[in-house]
């Protein structure tokens, strides 16, 4: 039976949306163009969830397409990508819509991009490059059958019943980065794996390749952390998603710990933040790190390694000069309060007096200023000095006495 989503299409898209697509659309029912919304606005249409990104199949040219648009209507052609034929299209109403060719995709090899081929193809064999049967529903946007949905893998069925489920057996092989998206469908709408495809997902966990290339994985990984949910790390650790790029993750995650840190606000990249936990006890690292987030990792490993003593100035010289997105880490882990007392008292103290003023007093320069700043700092951790004047005056005793 056919099924029309009209009613979804006007009830659930802004204003701005349905002006744009239906645009296009007459532009391509008069050039006899086939196009389709596709992928996740489909599904959230479905789902009654807020659209934010549209996705249109073209059958045929997606940029020949665009520069249709372009003629035709007021818009422009954002980006272009030549060698998949895909192109963005900025609207006279300020609104952006992604326009891609139908392809055909392969995998030569396991965690590599696939390679596109039979551009223009049909929408059925465009749908099965795609990772899971929710994101292969289309709905049609020219013809008699406006509106009408497209469902080639009984996706529409998965939604109803609140299942992930993926196309083909070799569907993790192909792209292992799928597993995590996997997750990330499954906290984001509430479901529940398909019975197959977490066969299939643990199969490939009992024994990952981390020798594939690992940037695809790191970047699914880092939009996963993004999604604002609970449990979102422990989670990763409950289904061995984990052991896609660590071996040893650091395993007592507290979620009341995390919020008492994040009242600090020194969580500058939450995603990091999660993936640091995850690689933290690992002697091998597999994914590719910049080097700020290779800082963090050492400064992560030197706090856990660092004593000191409850002493403010000791406390403040392990924290002082380190990223806060590594403080957060080594409190996840330690549950160190002397870290507390860093955030909330310590962390702003700062000496009024520099070089100069130490010159002006009748010091030459040398490497012992470096040990008077310190002597002033301990002061000032401990109030016992407050302004610049009090500062000049304690430097002055301790050259009274020798120090």
């Amino acid at each position: 039976m056919a099924l029309s989503l009209k009613k979804e299409f006007d009830g659930c898209l802004s204003e701005d949306f349905k002006t744009a697509i239906n645009s296009a659309a007459a532009v391509a029912e008069n050039y006899g163009i086939k196009i389709y919304l596709i992928g996740g606005v489909v599904r959230d249409l479905i789902m009654h969830s807020s659209v934010k990104d549209i996705d249109i199949a073209v059958e045929g040219n997606a940029v020949d397409f665009c520069r249709l648009l372009e003629q035709n209507l007021c818009c422009k052609i954002s980006a272009l990508q030549e060698n998949l034929l895909t192109a963005k299209v900025l609207f006279d109403n300020n609104i952006e819509i992604d326009f891609a060719s139908t392809r055909e995709e392969k995998y030569l090899k396991s965690g590599n991009l696939p390679e596109a081929y039979n551009f223009g193809c049909s929408l059925e064999k465009d749908v099965k490059r795609r990772d899971f049967t929710i994101n292969t529903l289309a709905i049609t946007l020219t013809g008699d059958d406006k509106f009408l949905l497209i469902d080639y893998y009984n996706g529409y069925s998965d939604i109803q019943n609140k299942l992930v489920r993926i196309l083909h057996e070799k569907s993790f092989i192909d792209d292992p980065s799928r597993i995590i998206r996997a997750l990330k469908f499954k906290l984001r709408f509430n479901f529940e794996f398909e019975d197959k495809t977490y066969t299939l997902m643990q199969q490939y966990l009992s024994k990952p390749d981390k020798s594939i290339p690992m940037e695809r994985i790191k970047n699914e990984l880092y939009q996963y952390f993004s999604i604002p949910k609970k449990d979102i790390y422990n989670n990763l650790l409950k289904y061995g998603i984990y052991k896609l790029i660590s071996d040893k993750p650091y395993n007592q995650f507290d979620e009341n710990r995390l919020d008492e840190i994040q009242k600090y606000n020194i969580i500058d990249n939450i995603s990091f933040f999660y993936t640091s936990l995850l690689i933290i006890n690992d002697e091998e690292i597999f994914i590719n790190l910049t080097a700020k987030e290779m800082k963090i990792i050492k400064e992560i490993k030197d706090l856990l390694n660092s004593k000191c003593n409850n002493k403010k100035f000791e406390i403040y010289k392990k924290y002082a000069d380190k990223e806060k997105l590594a403080l957060a880490v080594y409190y996840i882990m330690t549950n160190d309060k002397t870290l507390i007392l860093f955030l909330e008292k310590l962390r702003y103290t700062k000496i009024l007096i520099n070089g100069k003023d130490l010159i002006n007093i009748g010091l030459n320069p040398s490497p012992k200023f470096s040990k008077i700043f310190d002597e002033v700092l301990k002061e000032k951790l401990e109030n016992h000095i407050k302004t610049k004047e009090e500062e000049i005056n304690f430097v002055k005793q301790l050259i009274k006495k020798g120090e």
